[in-house]
Parts: C-alpha cells; structure tokens; sequence
C-alpha cells in the first residue's frame, strides 16, 4: 500500500504543479486593453497627425485644414471651408484616424467629449479601410 500511496501522491503533485505554472504565465486581458487603449476627457483634432473625421453629427468645431471630413449630417457647413469633406448617409459611428493613432468618439463630435485612444494595429486597419468605404462612397460638397 506503500507504494501506492507515493504514486498518488506523485501524480496529484504533479498535476498541482502543472496548474500553478499554467495560471502563472498566463496575462490578465485588462493588462493588454489598458496598453492598448486608454480613456480621455481631453482631446483636440489640432494634436491629431493628418487626421481623418468620421461624424454622424457634425456640429460647430474647429477641423484642421488638413482634415478629411465624412458626415451624415452637419449643423453648418462653413465649418467645413477649405476642409475635404464628402457627405454619407451610411455613417453608424464617431472616430478620428491620425498617423499612428485613432480617437473613438464616445457620443456626439465635439471637444470635451468622452472617447477612447486607440494604438492596436488591428483595429487600426479596420478602421482606416471603413473610413476609406465611407469617403469613396461619400458624395463631394
């Protein structure tokens, strides 16, 4: 009975081990959400590189001149001289895409409002080709 008793005790060892070392090494998801994205109240269109504008609502805003503007509707639109702008009735959604970044607009455009930063290349790429879906379909001013 002996040996017996050390076998059981080998492989429940074993297995006690094997199941520290598997949750040891594995990574909490919030550790990659947070280095990945991070939530901000401040925001200006002026600090984002070439930055390209998707709104359902434009309202009345300073856009850089070197901006490119898809909306769904616009409040007024002087806001958009000597601005790219193209109108799309297919808008769902609030972003700006930069060069190496991207602001996800958490309600209406404007500064101030709540919004997400964004580095993941994934959804970076997901979101430049809906950006260029939106401004191909768009209809010029």
């Amino acid at each position: 009975m002996d040996p017996l008793s050390l076998l059981i005790g080998f492989i429940i060892g074993l297995i006690a081990a094997t199941m520290a070392i598997e949750f040891g090494m594995r990574k909490p998801i919030e550790s990659t959400f947070k280095s990945t994205a991070r939530l901000t109240y401040m925001w200006s269109l002026s600090e984002i590189k070439n930055p390209r504008l998707v709104a359902e609502y434009l309202d009345e805003m300073m856009i850089p001149k070197n901006a490119k503007v898809v909306f769904k509707e616009c409040s007024d639109t002087k806001v958009l001289k000597d601005v790219s702008a193209r109108k799309n009735e297919d808008i769902r959604a609030n972003f700006v895409l930069g060069d190496e970044r991207a602001l996800l607009i958490l309600g209406p455009v404007r500064e101030g409002q709540m919004g997400v930063w964004i580095i993941d290349p994934f959804i970076l790429k997901k979101l430049e080709s809906e950006f260029e879906r939106l401004w191909s379909k768009g209809e010029e001013l």
